[in-house]
Parts: structure tokens; C-alpha cells; sequence
């Protein structure tokens, strides 16, 4: 017999990741992941103490994800690139910034030190990173890039970026290229404002978009990168009206059509500066041809997000196909990263074994000598 198909009430949550504050999960967040109104968390520094308190945090998001009508498992997120932009608490291992592997330049190297970060990030119930950073440093006045770009040469990022991204992912760990369609020539800050540049989309496809083909293309186990994040950046020349992240000509024609990607497709956190209303762009960001818009900090925000949301799925502004191919995408890398499986994980005493796996794993001496070998 035919599954029935989920109702828009269910499939509404699947396209939205939140964060949250503190380091154990509120009340009102698990009430909402057990409804089914986040796919998704992202974590930050606020909500890391150690690696013991990390999994039994994430422990207790899947535990409530469990629950949800469909009883899909969680994404759950971090921005663990090295350097300044690192979440993880001093116990794990920690990278120096992506530049530290630029001026190396050893794909090897590169695959070997992300393959470090996956498994510990695995080994504490995360199953996404939003790494590796693919935006060349054209412009060394782009202060929120800087040392977190392996560099401004193209062909040497793409090697780079796509190892990067092999080494999570042979890990179990999602990679997600960033910040697409690259943002290294701007110097703004979309956590302040909206950035904007008068590149032609010739000009993008000799130097910026260079990575993310790389990382796109279909490489060694684990390679061909499972996500890309699209920059609040506006092109003028390209779409002078919408920031690539809510611009079908980024999202659908350039993405999906030209760069033939079919993984999933993030937004930045439209809590930015750069983006006025977080709930309304979340679904203009789906709209355009994303899968999942982040709304990272705001808990009416990302109730706001889901209502608007699900208000569009009910009216059937996207397409039903459409809808269900953006469903399916999702569903593909929760299957393929979002595990161990729920069925296992919720078994008594999985909890102690994770934990005994986690101890092996996180700050292992063989991930710190790694480590050295980048610094």
C-alpha cells in the first residue's frame, strides 16, 4: 500500500533549521521539534561546554525528533571551519583558519585534517558542517572572510575546497560549501548590511565559481559536497533586485541548471542585517530554489518563518513537484548523514556506547598530530 503523502503542516518543518540559546535544549524547542516544526538545529558556542555535554544535547534533539509526525531525524548544524570561526569547546581538536592549509597546499593534508573534524563531530551527534569556506580573498579589505579562504588562487581553493569537503563526508559528516556564489571581492559585512558587487556572471564564472565547481563535481568516496550555502549578497549585474540567497537566477538557473547541482541548498541565517524580514525570506528563499532556510537565534522568528511557510506549500506557490523534489533532497541527506539510525540510538544503553566511542575519538592523539602538521 502507498504511503499517504505528508501533510504541509509536517513537510513546512523539513525546510527550516533554528537555533537556540543555552546548552541544554528549552522546553519550547523540543515541544516544537516534536511537532515537526524544525527539520533542523544549528549550534553555536553558547550551547557547547564539552564534548560529554555536546552528545547528550544532540542526543536529546533526535530523542524529541523521534517524535515528530514524520519521525524524520534532525540536521544538526555547526560552523566548525578552524580558526576564528570554530564552535567546539577545547577538548576536541581544533583547526588553525583554512589559510594556515592555502599557503601548505596539500589536498592530502587538507582531506586528512577535515576527515578529524568529521569523526569528532560525529562522534558527538552532529552530522552537518557548514565548511569548508569556498570565496577567493580577492579583496584583502573583506574582513568577514579574510584568513578563513584558503587564498585568492582559484584552481589551488578548488583542490583545497573539494578535499576539504571529501574528508568530512568520508566521515559521515555532511560538508557545505560556502559563501556561493563567493563574496571574497566585497567588503561589507552581511551580518551588518547587505553587500552588493558589479561582477558580470562572466566575471563569476572565471574566478569565484571556480571552487564551487570543484567542490561540486563528483570526485573520490565522500566527495561531491552535500550542501551549498548561498551568500546575502547582491549582484547587480546579475539580479540587481534580490541577494543571491533569494535570487532564482543563483538558486535555479546558475546552481541547479548550469552547475547541475542536485544537493541541498542553505541558506545564511536571515537573522542577518543584510535581510529585513527572517520570515518572509525564508520562504522567498524557497521560493527561489533553496531547501532550507536558516533562522538562527529568534524563536517567534522561526515560528513566524514556519506559518509562512506553510501558509505557501498550502496555496501551492511552489509547484507540488517541485515541492516534493526539495522533500526528497532533504530526505536523501538526512538518509545518507543523520544517523546513527533513531531505531538504534533510542535502544537502551546506545547512549554509554556512544559515549565510550566518543571518548576514543574526540582529541585523539592521532587527530592532534594532524593537527600539528597544519599550524
Amino acid at each position: 500500500m502507498r504511503r499517504p503523502e505528508p501533510r504541509p503542516e509536517d513537510r513546512a518543518g523539513q525546510h527550516l533549521m533554528g537555533g537556540f540559546p543555552g546548552t541544554a535544549p528549552p522546553l519550547t524547542l523540543l515541544e516544537r521539534i516534536g511537532a515537526g516544526r524544525l527539520g533542523g538545529v544549528i549550534l553555536f558556542k553558547r550551547n557547547i561546554e564539552s564534548a560529554a555535554q555536546l552528545l547528550e544535547l544532540t542526543d536529546a534533539l533526535q530523542r524529541a525528533a523521534a517524535r515528530s509526525p514524520l519521525g524524520h531525524p534532525l540536521l544538526i548544524a555547526i560552523d566548525e571551519e578552524g580558526g576564528r570561526v570554530s564552535r567546539l569547546s577545547a577538548d576536541f581538536t581544533l583547526l588553525p583558519p583554512a589559510r594556515n592549509l592555502g599557503r601548505i597546499g596539500d589536498p592530502g593534508l587538507a582531506r586528512a585534517a577535515a576527515r578529524a573534524v568529521g569523526e569528532e563531530l560525529r562522534a558527538v551527534g552532529v552530522n552537518l558542517d557548514f565548511a569548508p569556506v569556498l570565496d577567493l580573498l580577492t579583496n584583502p579589505a573583506c574582513a568577514v572572510i579574510g584568513d578563513r579562504s584558503f587564498g585568492e588562487d582559484p584552481a589551488a581553493a578548488s583542490a583545497l575546497g573539494a578535499a576539504f569537503a571529501a574528508g568530512l563526508q568520508e566521515a559521515g559528516v555532511g560538508a557545505c560549501a560556502k559563501h556561493f556564489p563567493g563574496i571574497g571581492s566585497m567588503a561589507p559585512d552581511p551580518h551588518e548590511t547587505l553587500p552588493s558587487s558589479d561582477l558580470s556572471l562572466d566575471g563569476l564564472r572565471r574566478r569565484e565559481l571556480v571552487p564551487f565547481r570543484g567542490a561540486l563535481a563528483p570526485g573520490p568516496p565522500g566527495g561531491g559536497v552535500a550542501a551549498v550555502m548561498a551568500a546575502h549578497a547582491l549582484f547587480t549585474r546579475i539580479d540587481p533586485e534580490r541577494p543571491a540567497s533569494l535570487s532564482p537566477r543563483f538558486l535555479r538557473d546558475l546552481l541547479r541548471g548550469e552547475l547541475g547541482f542536485g544537493g541541498l541548498a542553505v541558506t545564511d541565517d536571515l537573522e542577518m542585517g543584510a535581510i529585513a524580514d527572517a520570515a518572509r525570506a525564508a520562504w522567498d528563499s524557497l521560493r527561489a530554489g533553496a531547501d532550507l532556510a536558516l533562522v538562527c537565534h529568534t524563536e517567534e522568528l522561526q515560528e513566524r518563518a514556519w506559518r509562512r511557510i506553510l501558509e505557501g506549500l498550502k496555496a501551492e506557490e511552489i509547484p507540488p513537484d517541485e515541492q516534493f523534489r526539495s522533500l526528497r533532497r532533504i530526505s536523501e541527506i538526512k538518509v545518507r548523514y543523520a544517523a546513527p539510525p533513531l531505531s538504534r540510538q533510542l535502544e537502551q544503553g546506545d547512549l554509554a556506547r556512544r559515549h565510550r566511542e566518543r571518548e576514543r575519538i574526540v582529541g585523539c592523539a592521532a587527530h592532534r598530530a594532524i593537527r600539528q602538521k597544519v599550524i
